[in-house]
């Protein structure tokens, strides 16, 4: 079974499994700290780590706890390893909105972009060269090549300890992160507004803006993708930046 494979299929197992244990299994609490956990989770992992630190580069974390930490974080986001993901974001700014873009879905047709929404991405070379700095760090090479080992030992514990902890703690948590990533990967392509011309229909949305910890200034973010602040007016808040700011190297 192909890495691509794998990944697919636990999103599908999140995607479509979190629906269904609120459907038949459903308790308030369960899914506020389901929300609650996601909040967290996505934004240090992803938006902190994945996103403003590997893709881009904009900081590095200040100890070798905190990088672990936030590998693991990252991790169990369900979409991928740093060396799989950050090489995808990195060809869609290089590329942005051209045919070798694989996050295009401003034009598509509405199927394929809720297709993109379920990460069901079209097949997309990316060169060892995209990646060259992350496939020579130590720490980026054990955590893809152990990537679903983690994954599948987090899935099994959470399991054990109760299988509640694993429907809401991993099933509807995971949903609520991929729905939260995809809202900016797709949806931040369609809808909101632009305050900056970048030659792209990247967007700025308050929900996300606010909700998102940032990422929701997705326009200021193509302006100056090498920031890890995206904050650009007094209004706009940037929790992610407030948080890296605290465990950034100096």
């Amino acid at each position: 079974m192909s890495w691509n494979t794998k990944i697919k299929l636990i999103q599908g197992l999140c995607f479509f499994g979190g629906p269904l244990v609120l459907l038949f299994d459903f308790n308030l609490t369960y899914l506020l700290y389901s929300i609650l956990a996601s909040w967290f989770i996505v934004h240090l992992g992803v938006s902190c780590a994945l996103h403003r630190g590997w893709s881009h580069r904009t900081w590095e974390p200040r100890n070798r706890f905190i990088l672990v930490v936030l590998h693991f974080l990252s991790l169990i986001n369900v979409v991928g390893s740093t060396i799989t993901w950050c090489g995808t974001h990195r060809i869609h700014h290089k590329y942005s909105e051209t045919d070798k873009d694989p996050h295009y879905s401003s034009n598509k047709s509405t199927w394929t972009k809720i297709k993109y929404w379920f990460n069901y991405w079209p097949s997309h070379p990316v060169s060892p060269k995209v990646v060259k700095d992350l496939m020579n760090d130590p720490y980026h090479k054990f955590f893809h090549r152990n990537y679903f080992k983690i994954l599948l030992t987090y899935m099994v514990v959470l399991l054990l300890i109760s299988p509640q902890l694993f429907l809401y703690g991993f099933i509807v948590t995971s949903m609520i992160s991929l729905h939260t990533i995809s809202w900016i990967t797709v949806g931040a392509h369609i809808y909101g507004h632009q305050d900056t011309d970048v030659g792209d229909s990247s967007k700025n949305t308050y929900i996300m803006g606010y909700y998102s910890w940032g990422e929701g200034w997705h326009n200021n973010h193509h302006a100056n993708p090498q920031q890890w602040n995206q904050r650009e007016r007094w209004w706009e808040v940037d929790y992610a930046a407030q948080f890296i700011r605290l465990i950034k190297d100096e």
